[in-house]
């Protein structure tokens, strides 16, 4: 709950600073570093042999626990193919920190010249209904995701924002770690208990 809280002031925060973000002459592609490329899929079989702590993470959440990761550090996942988007035209997103393996049906990114809390905030807020392409099975490419416009702010406005965001940020991942610790603890007592 209080991560939700702490979110949701950010996004405040993110629509005050920077209401004319979404038009402009800029593309948001300069402004990503993607990852897409280092994605390994796992099938469930190869899963099932390697069982562990580590995350192997769709589209749309966790989907298994296994014994290896590809990426450590602080990423963005969003929707690629299948859930792409929630009910209002939203990317699915995911703010990720930590040691995970993303499958294939997620774009893996960072900030590139911005944070990638930046990035997250600008996409929380940014409805991408005009780039998904597919009837049947809704798909972002990557060419579509990077030509979204935007209206960059200057490096001081970024570094202003940054100042305030971070210290947000670090606090969710710690509320998300020690939520984390707990679930292992519960988990150990009722091993334990039963």
């Amino acid at each position: 709950m209080l991560n939700t809280n702490l979110l949701q002031l950010s996004q405040i925060m993110f629509k005050n600073k920077f209401p004319n973000v979404n038009d402009g002459p800029d593309k948001i592609g300069a402004y990503i570093r993607n990852y897409d490329k280092d994605r390994k899929p796992l099938s469930k079989k190869q899963r099932s042999k390697m069982p562990g702590k580590y995350r192997y993470i769709g589209a749309t959440s966790v989907n298994d626990y296994i014994a290896k990761y590809n990426f450590d550090g602080i990423y963005l996942l969003l929707g690629e193919d299948g859930t792409v988007q929630d009910i209002n035209g939203y990317p699915v997103l995911q703010y990720i920190h930590g040691k995970f393996w993303p499958n294939n049906h997620a774009h893996v990114l960072q900030g590139n010249k911005v944070s990638t809390e930046w990035l997250y905030l600008f996409f929380l807020q940014r409805n991408i209904e005009g780039i998904i392409t597919g009837a049947v099975q809704k798909k972002i490419s990557q060419k579509n995701l990077n030509s979204l416009s935007v209206t960059m702010p200057n490096n001081e406005e970024l570094s202003k924002f940054d100042n305030i965001i971070q210290p947000i940020f670090e606090q969710i991942r710690t509320l998300e770690e020690e939520n984390e610790r707990l679930l292992e603890i519960k988990k150990e007592l009722l091993t334990n208990l039963f």
